[in-house]
Parts: structure tokens; sequence; C-alpha cells
């Protein structure tokens, strides 16, 4: 544990720390004001080892604030995605409901083929090893040939 270097006022011999003007206990201004050698030398307060630790933590933080900024903007991304699916599923719904108004769709009938769709959307899904992503290339071909039968 390090003490701290002090000198002593005067008049009631308090100790005051090194630079001070005036006593801390009494107000006298000192007579002695000066600093030991060891204290006008200018030591690094790190040495390179913790300069290193500093800057890899700042390169950390930083990282760590982009990747909030980029995580920020999918969650935006994402809201806006979701307002933009449940739009598009009220229009559909107002549509269908016009339609089977009119007469022209049958409702239940364009359920049940709604359903059968997405079985079969499903069953294809199914088909492919559910562990493993496929490449870009396999799933565009895949939905090439599913567009085109």
């Amino acid at each position: 544990m390090q003490h701290a270097i002090s000198h002593y006022c005067q008049k009631c011999r308090a100790a005051n720390p090194l630079g001070q003007e005036y006593c801390l206990r009494c107000g006298t201004r000192l007579m002695l004001v000066v600093q030991p050698p060891s204290v006008r030398v200018d030591v690094p307060s790190t040495t390179p080892h913790e300069d290193y630790l500093l800057e890899r933590m700042t390169m950390l933080e930083n990282t760590l604030a982009r990747l909030a900024e980029r995580l920020e903007q999918g969650l935006k991304l994402l809201l806006r995605q979701s307002e933009t699916a449940y739009t598009n599923h009220a229009l559909v719904k107002s549509l269908i409901e016009i339609l089977n108004e009119c007469g022209v769709v049958d409702n239940s009938r364009l359920e049940s083929m709604w359903r059968a769709e997405c079985e079969k959307l499903n069953e294809k899904t199914t088909e492919s090893s559910p562990g493993t992503p496929q490449p870009k290339k396999a799933r565009k071909a895949k939905r090439k040939a599913s567009t085109s039968s």
C-alpha cells in the first residue's frame, strides 16, 4: 500500500497533501508547497501490456456497439415485415369476403384448397433433411420446379 506524501502546517502541524495551498484544518496559507522529485517525473500510467488490453477492450466495445446497431436495424425490419404481412393478410381476407358475398368464390372450397396447398408445402419441407439447410441453388431449383408444374 502506498502512503500519500504530505507536508505539515507550520501553525497546527496538520498533515496536508502535496500541492495544497491552504491547511485543511486551520486554513493557514502553507509556507512550503513543493513536490518531491519523484512526483515531478512523468511516469506512464499504464504499461504496454495494459495499453494492449485497453486497445482490445475498445475494439470489443466498438464491435458490440456496431452489433447492437445492426440488431436494432434487424428488429425494425422484422417489425416492418410483420406489419406488412398483417396488412396483406387483412387485404386478402377482405377480398375473399367480398368475392364470397358476390358469389364469385365459395369460401369453404377456397379454404379446403388452401389447406391442401399448405399440406403439400409441409410435405416438401419434411422430405428434405430437417437439420441441414439446403444450398441456395437447390432451393431455387425446387421453387422453380414447383411453380412450373
